[in-house]
């Protein structure tokens, strides 16, 4: 059986809001802690939204992240936001689908058996060492920043053989925005 994309669109949707055009509830999402929570409680765990400029649906049930896992490429392809694509660039693993990106994925496997995980061990043991002084030194400190610096410098140092990583634009950058920076579009 083939599904077209007119048979699609007459399918049925979740409960939900998608708001405004365009920007449709992405205000809300960046600024109520809630966003989730009150959709949760509004809609059920299978709710409709509207953010960073594209529709979404919300799944929160066991079975639905089953259903999405084992038929990924089937029914559905996991993407990340366009602005995300663009800053991993289009031949990294997260922007692949299909089977050369199941080829893909059980390359990189490799760098996370257990043997290649315990080669990890000095590198992470060193620089654990350098900001536990540096933290030390600076008597008080506040948690999450420094926090995110140490995670993103072990992150930097073994998957991109770069030093002091988190002193980098590139941590800057990341430290400001994240992985999943918005972009909002206009339309077409």
């Amino acid at each position: 059986m083939e599904t077209t994309t007119q048979d699609m669109c007459s399918l049925p949707l979740p409960p939900g809001n998608v708001c405004l055009p365009i920007i449709g509830e992405t205000i809300s999402f960046l600024t109520d802690r809630n966003f989730h929570k009150k959709r949760l409680d509004k809609y059920g765990r299978i709710y409709k939204t509207h953010i960073f400029g594209s529709p979404a649906v919300t799944m929160n049930t066991a079975e639905a992240n089953q259903f999405l896992f084992t038929n990924e490429n089937q029914y559905v392809a996991s993407i990340w936001p366009k602005s995300t694509q663009i800053l991993l660039g289009a031949a990294s693993l997260a922007n692949q689908t299909g089977v050369f990106h199941q080829k893909r994925r059980k390359l990189m496997s490799q760098a996370f058996q257990p043997r290649a995980l315990a080669s990890y061990l000095p590198t992470m043991a060193n620089i654990t060492s350098n900001y536990l002084q540096k933290w030390e030194q600076m008597g008080t400190l506040t948690w999450y920043p420094q926090l995110q610096d140490y995670t993103f410098e072990i992150a930097s140092t073994l998957l991109m053989g770069t030093d002091a990583g988190s002193q980098t634009p590139l941590a800057q950058l990341f430290n400001k925005w994240g992985i999943s920076t918005p972009q909002l579009r206009p339309p077409d």
